[in-house]
């Protein structure tokens, strides 16, 4: 008999009924579960076990009138996975019954008498196994769903609807709000909408400024986090969640039930709900655990972010089988395999029948990494304990201009951001020069940082920056301006173009008040090699001439205010009595522009919107030089560098918005003529 040395790990699958709000669609991903069933009734001989690692069942994603289904409900539902022919069975029957359940958040309401109804025809049921899994073959390993360690996703068992969690209304609620996105687009799902994730903590957690900025420490957490939610999803305080036929409970009672309660009845702090979106978690509970148990390899699933994160321990998250239909190309399909012999652990992507494997990332392997160990002090053997890092690191931070607001007010963000985690930092101000970005740039990579934060001046020249840092294995975190295809680690930008398409639906409803009879625009551009900066004057353009107006000057500026001023006052020469209105891609030019239009004569009779919000633009817009703005986040743009380049360094997760280009995308904020910021025109 050929030895059987193979575990196949399977994650957040997420099969539920058929309602639109659940991710997982039977008319997408089925045929990548048979395919993965497949491969496991193929090896099976070769298979030491399967583990389910939580999350394959759904019981969370349904709008909060309608009554969560049974696991009945979901095997009707599936039968050619779940159902008596079906291909689980025909696995579990293949595997002589070596498979494991291991329920995560959205499933933690299944019992063994649930998994009973999946018997096979020859009786093999699969194991139930709750929690922390540690293996016969291998005992320095353990499995975990990972919801566990979290203070929202975590069982909750000292209330009337134990175990459930303060997550799962997080959940119902954001399935009360795509349930009327979707009332509008009949015969879809929610995996046709490209502004979800697949993962509603992840939807919700970035649309929470309400919540920061009404955050009150006298005020409870759990209140200002249900507001929150509130606000976001629109669905109202007072409106029964059906958890079963018999119980019905409303936000503002969730706000009683959870109050000040989260793991083992600690309170929930701020920080909490924080850690948890950034999947802190992972480093500050789980590794700490692994370390003084001498657990070396650690599987999980949940954050649905597969990666493998290679160290003097393995940190391996499985991924997910649901991904928006949307996404698909840039969230895979994945599931794990482990080798008990070699203990090599690899992540597999399915693309129907075929099976990719996806190359791990390897951890920098320095004095600063979590360790075990025992030392004496005074002849007396001190007790294992986990070490804080012990190396101080050090991130170079390039910046655009440091004489521009703009860069002065991200840099403010990554030095304050910088001294809160202790790190040092080398600073390069490339003054809009390309040579400056990149001899600066290579000069703090040769004098040994760990890792290079950048805002490139020429994007295009990312590459021998990337080039040079990679052969000292330094991960570079590029800002706003582009990356010229460079292989990042991240990189952070502004939704500009949906920044550009919010400026046009203002300025046409400035032009309506303002009773302007022109149909003529113009638009002033950045520099040709700031691409993503570029994408602001096209969702400008587009909403303008959809609306029926002419774009009849367009003129680059190169990001300069002198120059915007010239340009201006050529567009003046010959459109000063026939333009309604100007858009400027970046702030720094709309100064000039408005310079040139106050000149003429035309304030408030030529309307001009710019692209960010430094002080500046808001004085302008104060004395009525300008009539609106998008506002971007520096501040926060220069601190998301650190934590990135940071949380990177630590080996933890990193969640993208887009997975091929390593993008962070940054909401950007409308600023009207009155100074008032707000996420749309109405």
């Amino acid at each position: 008999m050929e030895e059987r040395n193979l575990v196949i790990v399977l994650s957040d699958i997420h099969m539920g009924t058929n309602a639109p709000t659940v991710w997982y669609r039977k008319e997408i991903h089925e045929k990548y579960v048979v395919s993965v069933l497949n491969y496991i009734i193929d090896l099976a001989e070769s298979i030491e076990e399967v583990v389910l690692l939580g999350d394959i069942f759904e019981f969370w994603s349904y709008p909060p009138e309608q009554l969560p289904p049974s696991i009945d409900d979901i095997i009707r539902t599936h039968p050619n996975i779940l159902g008596k022919e079906g291909k689980l069975r025909e696995a579990l029957s293949a595997l002589k019954g070596r498979m494991v359940f291991i329920p995560g958040d959205h499933d933690m309401n299944v019992t063994k008498a649930d998994l009973d109804k999946l018997r096979t025809n020859d009786g093999y049921v699969m194991k139930y196994h709750y929690g922390v899994y540690v293996p016969i073959y291998d005992t320095h390993m353990q499995f975990m769903h990972g919801h566990e360690c979290t203070a929202v996703n975590a069982p909750y068992f000292i209330s009337h609807i134990s175990p459930l969690p303060l997550g799962y209304f997080v959940t119902r609620a954001m399935a009360y709000k795509i349930h009327k996105d979707l009332m509008t687009t009949p015969n879809k799902s929610i995996s046709d909408l490209n502004e979800y994730s697949s993962y509603s903590y992840n939807d919700f957690l970035p649309k929470l400024p309400f919540f920061y900025e009404n955050f009150d420490n006298k005020y409870n957490t759990v209140c200002s986090f249900i507001d929150a939610l509130i606000n976001v999803t629109g669905m109202p305080g007072n409106l029964p969640i059906q958890i079963n036929r018999f119980i019905t409970v409303t936000l503002d009672e969730v706000k009683t039930i959870y109050q000040n309660k989260g793991i083992l009845g600690h309170q929930i702090e701020l920080s909490n709900i924080l850690d948890d979106y950034n999947s802190m978690y992972v480093a500050d509970s789980f590794l700490k655990k692994c370390c003084k148990e001498s657990i070396n390899i650690v599987v999980m699933g949940h954050t649905h972010a597969p990666m493998i994160y290679n160290n003097d321990y393995k940190h391996i998250n499985t991924g997910y089988m649901c991904p928006p239909v949307s996404k698909l190309r840039f969230h895979p399909v994945t599931f794990g395999v482990f080798e008990i012999l070699q203990r090599k652990f690899e992540l597999i992507r399915v693309t129907g029948d075929k099976y990719i494997q996806i190359t791990p990332l390897h951890r920098k392997n320095e004095s600063n990494n979590i360790m075990k160990f025992k030392k004496k002090e005074n002849n007396v053997e001190m007790k294992e304990s986990i070490l804080p890092p012990q190396k101080i690191l050090t991130f170079g931070w390039s910046v655009f201009d440091a004489s521009l607001e703009f860069w002065q007010t991200m840099q403010s963000g990554v030095v304050s951001k910088a001294r809160e985690l202790g790190i040092n930092l080398l600073l390069n101000d490339e003054k809009s020069n390309s040579i400056e970005m990149v001899t600066g740039s290579i000069d703090m990579i040769t004098q040994g940082i760990d890792a290079l934060i950048i805002a490139p001046y020429n994007p295009e020249l990312m590459p021998v920056v990337v080039e040079n840092a990679q052969k000292y294995n330094i991960p570079v975190v590029a800002i706003d301006t582009g990356t010229g295809g460079a292989n990042v680690a991240a990189f952070i930008v502004s939704d500009n173009f949906g920044g550009g398409v919010l400026a046009g639906e203002y300025a046409l409803d400035l032009i309506e008040e303002y009773k302007l009879v022109s149909k003529n625009f113009a638009i002033i551009k950045v520099q040709q090699t700031a691409k993503y900066a570029l994408l602001r004057g096209e969702g400008f353009e587009g909403v303008l001439t959809q609306a029926g107006y002419d774009l009849v000057a367009e003129v680059t500026a190169n990001s300069i205010e002198e120059e915007a001023y010239v340009e201006m006052k050529k567009i003046l020469l010959d459109y000063k009595d026939d333009l309604a209105v100007v858009f400027s891609e970046n702030g720094t030019m709309a100064l000039g522009a408005a310079r040139a239009i106050v000149e003429a004569g035309k304030k408030g009779q030529i309307l001009l919107i710019g692209f960010d919000a430094g002080p500046s633009i808001l004085e302008a817009i104060k004395r009525g030089d300008m009539q609106g703005t998008i506002a971007q986040q520096p501040f926060r743009m220069g601190e998301l560098g650190v934590e990135i380049a940071h949380t990177i360094l630590l080996g933890e997760p990193v969640t993208f918005d887009d997975w091929q280009t390593k993008q962070i995308l940054m909401e950007v904020f409308l600023v009207n003529e009155k100074g008032e910021f707000s996420r749309d025109v109405k």
